[in-house]
């Protein structure tokens, strides 16, 4: 079979898994602490082994473009003010630690609230933690969370937020409502002096919408100047074939 095919194929490939990735990061431009995914690429020659040898010279021509992998961008996102007493941005490398019925995960989404039993959760209901991994329980009153993570009510130390790093590239893997799993076993270390929160904000996401919706039309011709070629290859290659009939 032509080369070209393969060739054309994985590349319209890789640009629908590019495609993919955009599209879901300029739907989370509003989503608080989200954190973009950016897919990496890597080419292999038709005749080269899949142990990602590289490929000969003369292979280039007709190299596969495959997905290697996905990553998560984890760099700092703006922190806007909300003047939310329960709305809790981080600066820095950290993450806070939230109890799940899967375990402990843990989430840059720091938009608190109380639950019924004024137990301090987030959004989805997930219970955070303090220091010593317990679950934080704010009685009713002024409450006040200093820059590293001390909550106080009426003046009243309560408890301190569970403040974790996993280095600047944090090996977690999404679960989906803004939380991480640890992968390859990797576990938490406390986060540093550097690492610091700021009461009454937020962390945004990641993601310039203006630049993701440009980058969104870019891919998208992309992978339609890949279909253009298919389809201009399949009429190139039934020509040939009713040519040579002919001949």
């Amino acid at each position: 079979m032509n080369r070209a095919v393969y060739a054309l194929a994985s590349g319209g490939l890789a640009a629908l898994a590019r495609l993919d990735a955009v599209a879901q990061n300029v739907a989370n431009v509003n989503t608080v602490g989200y954190k973009a995914s950016r897919p990496v690429f890597r080419l292999r020659g038709l005749d080269a082994p899949a142990d990602g040898l590289v490929e000969p010279p003369a292979l280039r021509a007709a190299a596969q473009v495959i997905t290697a992998e996905t990553v998560r961008d984890f760099s700092q996102g703006p922190i806007h003010a909300t003047g939310n007493a329960l709305d809790v941005a981080i600066s820095g490398d950290g993450f806070f630690a939230v109890a799940t019925p899967r375990g402990e995960r843990y989430t840059r989404q720091g938009t608190f609230q109380l639950d019924g039993e004024g137990n301090l959760v987030t959004e989805h209901g997930e219970r955070v933690q303090d220091d010593g991994g317990r679950d934080i329980r704010l009685p009713a009153g002024e409450i006040a969370i200093g820059d590293d993570g001390q909550i106080t009510v009426d003046g009243a130390p309560i408890a301190k937020l569970k403040l974790v790093t996993f280095g600047a590239e944090p090996p977690l893997v999404p679960e989906g409502a803004a939380l991480f799993a640890p992968a390859g076993g990797a576990t938490p270390e406390p986060a540093d002096a550097q690492t610091r929160v700021e009461q009454g904000a937020i962390e945004a996401a990641n993601v310039d919408a203006v630049a993701g919706m440009i980058e969104l039309v870019e891919v998208a011709r992309g992978f339609e100047q890949y279909t253009h070629a298919m389809s201009r290859l399949d009429e190139v290659a039934q020509r040939s074939i009713t040519d040579v009939g002919r001949v």
